[in-house]
């Protein structure tokens, strides 16, 4: 089998092994998939004029469900273009699709940071003639806002777009990170544990039980193992379609698209609905960014918890704060991103006008009543019951696993934030309760020596009078003595000298306030006097 646009029996085990290997090719463009409950065919690389014949074509009964998927929408501008018109995409749609990405990296921003800095430094010299005040600001750049740039920085970015004949959604997806070994990872950082990648793709569901899926161009993934992460759900999807397909060893991954279908009368509204939604459920990123947040959370509480046998922050600790703000940020974006999965599930399962004017049991009499229940569902082809069932129970998982989750993972961060600060100032307390003690222990040594020091310099002044009076034998007498009566004085009076500090400070209170209150009683009989 050749990527020639050709179809091959997708059940054969020679077809099925080499579309696997095309399916994570990285030069593959595209592939189309028809099949039903007994067969399936399967074509890679289709030109225009291949999907202007296979869309122009009548579809064999036996084989009513047809997937488009095609990488790199940018690169393949006609094809693109001549299957939005077969099913009636907006101009304005088609144009989004074939937008060129923008390449993703860092360099402009580190650089505009170094500029920055220079010019901080800059300063003004006299003798070159320049001066930093006049050169006035800068001209402001036009900033034409492209769509890729927009879904770059707003993460949870999606789109809804309903036709007559489909119903589209497009949205970013996240897809795990290869974790880079040892000898790869020299700068390990916090940020980047567990960080996924972005990319945005769309589903469409059409009228004629076809499922389309085009995904922003994976050129800048080089790494074979990064690619197979990057198409993980849809190379899933793919495979689960031959009946040549192994069973999964996890249940979870099991999507049975064919093996599900019941009779040959809704093959195809069955079939293209569950496809359509297991390309949407991607559970594995879902999954994993929840464990991630959890280990990076268990981290930070063993380090928060360890502080409290130090004496002082250590340059460990110093990042604690840093990475409680980091990983706050990005539950956050998760967070935004699983609620706009949310909105989607809620979009997607809006009944159709048909549906929608089907509602009661009873016919409105009025003709406005009757024309408000034909309007009020949404356009576009309508999901098969079974399919609904998935996303209803998906959209339950998405709020009571995953949303309740975030917020719980957002108030442990929070309580950890208020944790790490408690212990700071509660370590901070117990420092300055030391250098009291210390202070004060200094205070009683100074009140210990100051009568042997007032002593020394006794027997130290040169009097006539009193030469050859005293003996050094006299001298430590006193010494011992002196000092003796000076410790009795500080154990024994120490606590009753602090009674009557605060003795003298009641009274002195007392005695003010007797002061203002006589003071007051004397102005207004002057004043009356007078």
């Amino acid at each position: 089998m050749d990527r020639d646009g050709v179809f091959a029996d997708f059940d054969d085990e020679k077809v099925y092994s080499t579309s696997r290997k095309y399916a994570l090719d990285g030069s593959t463009k595209n592939f189309v998939v028809d099949f039903g409950k007994d067969s399936a065919q399967v074509a890679f690389d289709l030109q225009k004029i291949d999907f202007e014949i296979l869309l122009k074509a009548e579809r064999p009964k036996q084989r009513p469900i047809r997937w488009i998927n095609i990488w790199g929408p940018d690169t393949q501008r006609e094809e693109v273009a001549y299957i939005g018109r077969q099913y009636g995409f907006s101009p304005r749609l088609l144009a989004i699709m074939v937008t060129k990405p923008e390449r993703e990296d860092t360099e402009g921003i580190t650089s505009d940071r170094h500029g920055l800095r220079q010019r901080m430094r800059h300063r003004d010299d006299v003798e070159v003639g320049t001066a930093s005040g006049n050169n006035g600001p800068p001209p402001l750049e036009h900033y034409d806002a492209s769509h890729y740039s927009i879904v770059r920085q707003m993460v949870n970015y999606h789109a809804v777009d309903i036709g007559a004949k489909f119903l589209c959604i497009g949205a970013n997806w996240m897809h795990q990170k290869r974790r880079k070994s040892e000898s790869e990872d020299d700068d390990h950082r916090f940020e980047d544990e567990g960080q996924q990648r972005r990319l945005y793709s769309w589903l469409i569901l059409c009228d004629d039980h076809t499922i389309i899926s085009l995904h922003e161009s994976q050129a800048q993934i080089n790494n074979a193992d990064d690619l197979k992460l990057v198409r993980a759900n849809l190379f899933s999807v793919f495979s689960q379609v031959s009946k040549c397909h192994d069973p999964p060893n996890n249940p979870i991954s099991m999507q049975t698209v064919r093996d599900a279908l019941g009779s040959s009368d809704s093959w195809g509204i069955d079939g293209a609905s569950n496809l359509f939604y297991y390309l949407f459920d991607d559970w594995r990123a879902v999954y994993c960014t929840v464990a991630v947040f959890q280990k990076k959370l268990r981290g930070l509480r063993k380090a928060i918890l360890l502080t409290t046998s130090k004496s002082s922050a250590g340059p460990a600790d110093a990042d604690i704060i840093p990475n409680l703000h980091m990983l706050g940020g990005q539950i956050r974006q998760m967070q935004h991103v699983y609620e706009g999965y949310k909105n989607l599930i809620q979009r997607i399962l809006e009944p159709t006008t048909k549906q929608a004017s089907g509602y009661g049991d009873t016919t409105p009499t009025s003709p406005t009543i009757n024309r408000f229940l034909q309007i009020r569902g949404r356009q576009g082809p309508p999901l098969a019951r079974s399919a609904i069932s998935r996303f209803e129970r998906l959209g339950d998982r998405l709020v009571l696993l995953i949303l309740s989750e975030t917020k719980e993972f957002l108030a442990e961060k929070d309580a950890l934030t208020s944790t790490y600060f408690n212990i700071n100032a509660q370590k901070d307390s117990e420092a300055t309760a030391r250098l009291t003690r210390a202070a004060a222990l200094l205070a009683k040594l100074s009140v210990l020596f100051l009568p042997v020091s007032l002593m020394t310099s006794y027997f130290s002044v040169n009097i006539e009078d009193l030469n050859g009076v005293y003996t050094t034998q006299d001298y430590w007498y006193a010494f011992a003595g002196i000092m003796s009566i000076s410790f009795l004085f500080l154990f024994f009076l120490g606590k009753l000298l602090v009674d009557i500090t605060e003795l003298l400070d009641s009274w002195m209170k007392k005695a003010s306030r007797g002061c203002r209150r006589f003071l007051g009683q004397r102005l207004p009989r002057n004043s009356k006097n007078a």
